[in-house]
C-alpha cells in the first residue's frame, strides 16, 4: 500500500481487481445455487419451521425485539440456547412480508449463496487458485448433505454461523496477503455474528491460530498473532460470559432430552459420528429426518472401523497438506466445526445433517485436493496432448456430477414442499420407524386421507408399539370424521391412558372426547369431561368457552 493513499481507495481497488479476475467462476456459482434452490420459494413451512416461525407469535411485532436481550428470549423464541441473530432475522422477515413462506425460504437461499461465494473467496485468498477454488465452492454449493440447512428456515442458524465463520476467515486470509487494520477490525465482528447465530463457531479461532503458527511468517509470529487475535480473544471471552453465565437457559435441564452418557462413552461415540459423516459425504442418502443409525456406544468391529475411517482421513489430510500447506487450514476447519457436534458436549439429534453444513467447507476442500492430486499423479506420465484431454475430461466429469447433485437437491426440495410430502419421504427412508409412521398418519389425516391414516397406525403398531396416546388419538379422529361417534369415544378414552406430549395436547384430546360425547347425545358426560380439562389446564380458555356455550345452549 502506497504511503498517503486513502485506505478506502485501496480497498476499492483490491475489490475491483478481484472481481475482474474472478467474475466468471462467481457467475457460474451464482447460477448453480439459484437454479437449484430458487424452487424453495414454492415450499411451505414444515417440521421445525412451524414452531420457530409459523406458530411463533413473538416475531410478529418489532416491539418484541427487546426480548432478544432478556431471559424471556428462551420461552418466546423456541431456541434451546442463546441465538439472537437467527431470531432477529425472523423478526425482519415477518416485518418485510408477514407469514409468506417464500420470503423465509429465499432468505435461506441468499445466505447459502453468500456462503458459497465466501468459500470461493477464502480459498482464492489462500492462494489455492481460481479454478480449484471454484471446484471447492461448487462441491460445497451442491452437495446433498448440505441441503437440509438450506431447505428449512427453522435451521437458519447453521447458515448464519457458517457465514460469520467464512467472513472472519476471509478477513484473516486477506490480512495475510494485504495487511490492513480494516481486516483485523472486521474479523472479530464476523466472529460475533457467527457465535450469536450458533455456538458451534467457538473453536474456529483456535484453528486459525494453529494455522498461522504452523504456516505463517516465522520471523513475526508473536507480533502477528497479537495484532490479529487480541480483538478476537476479547469477542470470545465476552461471548462465553454472555452465553454461559448471563444468558443461560433457565429451563435447560427440563428441555434437555439427551441420554446422559459418561464422558468415556461420549468420547467413544465421536469416531462413530465422524465415520457416519464421511460415509454420507461420499454417498449421500435420501433426505430422512429420522435416520436409522447404529448405537454411539457400540464396541468391537464397528468401533474399530470408525477409528480406521478417522485415521485414514487424517492421514490423507496430512499427506496432502505436506504438498500444499493451505490444506492445513482445511483439516483444522473440519476439526473445529466437527468437535461441537461430536457428542463430547452432549446435544440433541446428533445425526441431523444440518449440523455438518459448516464442516463441509473443510471436507470439500480436502476432497477436491485429493482428486486434483490423483489427476496430477497420472498427468506426470502423459504427453501434453493427453494431459489436455485429461483436463477436459475432468471438467466434463465435474459438470456431470454437479448436474446429478443439482437434480438430487431438487428432489429434496420438492420432498419438503409440504408436511405431507416431507413425512412421505421420511417413511420411504425409514419404513419401520413408529414415530415416522404415526407422524405421517397425522399428516394424511389432516389431508383427509382417512383410510391411509388408519393403515399407517396399523403399520406403526406392528413395528414396536409404544404410541398409545398418538395411535388412539389418530384412530379416534378417523372414527370421528366418519361419524362413528361410539368408536371415537373408545379410542379417545384409550388415548387418555397414554402419555400426551404436552398439557395442551391432553386438553385438546379431552375437548375432542367431549365433542364425541355430544354427538352421542351424552351432554352430561361431555360437560364432566370439559370440567376435567379445565382442572387439568386452568389457564386454557378453550374448554371454558365450550362449556359455557353448552350451558347457554341448554
Amino acid at each position: 500500500m502506497k504511503p498517503g493513499r486513502p485506505i478506502a481507495s485501496s480497498m476499492s481497488a483490491l475489490w475491483s481487481a478481484w472481481w475482474e479476475s474472478n467474475w466468471l467462476p462467481i457467475s457460474i456459482l451464482s447460477v448453480a445455487v439459484w437454479a437449484t434452490f430458487a424452487q424453495l420459494a414454492g415450499n411451505g413451512l414444515v417440521f421445525d419451521d412451524l414452531d420457530a416461525i409459523a406458530n411463533n407469535a413473538a416475531i410478529r411485532s418489532l416491539k418484541n425485539l427487546p426480548v432478544l436481550f432478556s431471559k424471556d428470549y428462551f420461552s418466546l423464541s423456541d431456541e434451546y440456547s442463546y441465538r439472537p441473530i437467527v431470531t432477529a432475522s425472523y423478526f425482519l422477515d415477518y416485518a418485510a412480508a408477514g407469514a409468506k413462506p417464500a420470503v423465509y425460504h429465499l432468505h435461506n437461499v441468499l445466505l447459502h449463496h453468500a456462503n458459497v461465494l465466501l468459500v470461493f473467496a477464502l480459498f482464492v485468498l489462500l492462494g489455492v487458485g481460481r479454478w480449484r477454488s471454484f471446484a471447492i465452492a461448487l462441491l460445497f454449493a451442491l452437495h446433498p448433505l448440505h441441503t437440509e440447512a438450506v431447505i428449512f428456515p427453522g435451521f437458519r442458524e447453521d447458515l448464519q454461523m457458517t457465514a460469520g465463520m467464512l467472513a472472519m476467515s476471509c478477513c484473516l486470509a486477506a490480512d495475510r496477503e494485504h495487511p490492513a487494520a480494516t481486516w483485523v477490525l472486521w474479523a472479530p465482528v464476523a466472529l460475533a455474528v457467527a457465535l450469536f447465530a450458533k455456538e458451534g463457531a467457538l473453536l474456529l479461532p483456535v484453528a486459525w491460530v494453529a494455522f498461522d503458527w504452523l504456516y505463517g511468517r516465522r520471523a513475526r509470529h508473536e507480533a502477528m498473532l497479537a495484532r490479529r487475535y487480541v480483538l478476537i480473544v476479547f469477542v470470545l471471552l465476552a461471548y462465553v460470559l454472555i452465553r454461559f453465565v448471563v444468558m443461560t437457559n433457565p429451563a435447560a435441564v427440563e428441555l434437555d432430552v439427551v441420554e446422559r452418557l459418561p464422558l468415556k462413552e461420549r468420547l467413544i461415540g465421536a469416531p462413530h459420528l465422524f465415520a457416519y459423516y464421511i460415509r454420507r459425504f461420499l454417498w449421500p442418502p435420501p433426505l430422512c429426518i429420522i435416520p436409522s443409525v447404529e448405537p454411539l456406544t457400540a464396541m468391537g468391529p464397528v468401533l474399530y472401523f470408525s477409528i480406521l475411517v478417522v485415521a485414514a482421513f487424517i492421514a490423507l489430510w496430512l499427506e496432502l497438506a505436506r504438498r500444499e500447506p493451505w490444506l492445513l487450514l482445511a483439516g483444522l476447519w473440519v476439526g473445529a466445526a466437527f468437535a461441537p457436534v461430536a457428542n463430547i458436549y452432549q446435544i440433541v439429534n446428533l445425526w441431523a445433517e444440518r449440523f455438518y453444513y459448516s464442516v463441509g467447507v473443510g471436507t470439500s476442500a480436502i476432497a477436491v485436493a485429493g482428486i486434483a492430486a490423483l489427476c496430477e499423479h497420472f498427468a506426470r506420465r502423459m504427453t501434453a496432448a493427453r494431459r489436455l484431454g485429461l483436463t477436459i475430461g475432468v471438467w466434463v466429469a465435474v459438470g456431470f456430477v454437479a448436474w446429478v447433485a443439482a437434480i438430487y437437491d431438487l428432489r429434496r426440495v420438492r420432498e419438503c414442499r409440504t408436511t405431507l410430502s416431507l413425512w412421505r419421504a421420511t417413511v420411504r427412508c425409514a419404513p419401520t420407524s413408529g414415530v415416522a409412521l404415526r407422524t405421517l398418519a397425522i399428516a394424511e389425516l389432516e389431508a383427509g386421507n382417512l383410510d391411509r391414516a388408519e393403515a399407517l397406525v396399523g403399520e406403526a403398531e406392528q413395528h414396536g408399539g409404544g404410541g398409545v396416546y398418538q395411535s388412539n388419538f389418530i384412530l379416534g379422529e378417523v372414527d370421528f370424521r366418519r361419524g362413528n361417534w361410539k368408536a371415537a369415544v373408545e379410542h379417545f378414552k384409550l388415548a387418555l391412558t397414554g402419555e400426551p406430549p404436552s398439557v395442551a395436547s391432553r386438553t385438546s384430546l379431552m375437548m375432542q372426547l367431549a365433542r364425541a360425547y355430544q354427538k352421542l347425545g351424552e351432554d352430561a358426560q361431555a360437560a364432566a369431561t370439559l370440567r376435567q380439562a379445565i382442572e387439568w389446564d386452568p389457564e386454557n380458555p378453550s374448554p371454558k368457552s365450550v362449556l359455557r356455550t353448552m350451558k347457554n345452549g341448554q
